[in-house]
């Protein structure tokens, strides 16, 4: 954490997001997001109204999106009516990202570098989804190549040069294509053992606002099991925390999530807890840590 952002500010804004649907089978995250929301100190954060049961089908090839685009837009009003200029948000799955990534591009006009920690890379559509799960499409969605009516609530959609998958390891057929003829940045777990390999590429695309998204399967499941979608091969955390302590004291950070959190383990809610304050970013409720 550098000098100059020892605190969080009045423009902070922390966000509980506890949507569920984008991964559709039950809402396990959305509980795990509440209970890791819950060791923070009372009231710290603004959470979106999330249905913990709704019958969900199948929409243009999306499980939920009736749904899902109900949670989007609550998230946006609640994010937008509150005009925050750095947002740290706890949310069920990566689908819960469209709000406040979109967000933040928009406000910073697009000099946003998204660093997406993550094991899988979100960039399907409903056309190559194999499970039609919304949180394996989100980043695809923010590109402006997704659902309509998920796409028409973007403000400003994100270019492939914004983008840097790092820790990736579990790419659909699709998203390779995809994200070789974009020339999205993938940087593969290996990458993370030099603590500002991301940075650099941050820095080489001149961007000078960075969003963290920290999908905990992005880390090694030996070491960090309590994830929803446990992906062999990860980082460990110190080389995630060092990764993203680097970010911080190179770049302003504006946004950083924790998404994708199941509870596996006794002492999941502190392992996370644990995880969030070596990070260092002092976001909100973040900085509490």
């Amino acid at each position: 954490m550098t000098p100059e952002h020892s605190r969080a500010r009045s423009g902070d804004l922390s966000l509980l997001l506890p949507e569920w649907q984008g991964y559709g089978v039950d809402a396990t995250v959305a509980e795990a997001a509440r209970a890791l929301a819950a060791s923070f100190p009372a009231g710290a954060f603004v959470e979106v109204e999330t249905p913990m049961a709704e019958p969900l089908a199948l929409e243009n090839g999306v499980l939920g999106l009736g749904a899902l685009t109900r949670q989007a837009q609550r998230a946006l009003d609640a994010i937008t009516s509150r005009q925050p200029s750095r947002i740290f948000t706890i949310a069920g799955t990566c689908g819960a990202e469209l709000g406040p990534v979109a967000y933040l591009n928009a406000r910073y006009r697009g000099d946003l570098a998204v660093v997406w920690l993550d094991a899988h890379g979100d960039l399907n559509t409903p056309e190559t989804s194999p499970s039609a799960h919304f949180h394996g499409m989100v980043l695809r969605t923010l590109l402006g190549d997704g659902p309509a009516a998920l796409v028409n609530l973007v403000p400003r959609r994100l270019g492939a040069s914004q983008i840097i998958l790092a820790g990736v390891r579990d790419l659909d057929r699709d998203e390779i294509l995809f994200a070789s003829d974009a020339a999205v940045t993938r940087l593969a777990p290996s990458d993370l053992l030099v603590p500002d390999r991301v940075g650099g590429r941050v820095r080489a695309a001149g961007f000078t606002k960075v969003y963290v998204h920290l999908d905990l399967d992005v880390l090694d499941p030996v070491e960090f099991p309590d994830s929803l979608m446990q992906t062999s091969g990860g980082p460990t955390v110190d080389q995630v925390v060092d990764t993203i302590r680097h970010l911080d004291a190179a770049f302003d950070v504006v946004g950083f999530s924790v998404v994708e959190f199941r509870m596996r383990t006794a002492d999941a809610v502190a392992r996370v807890e644990r995880l969030i304050a070596r990070c260092g970013i002092d976001i909100g409720a973040a900085a509490t840590r």
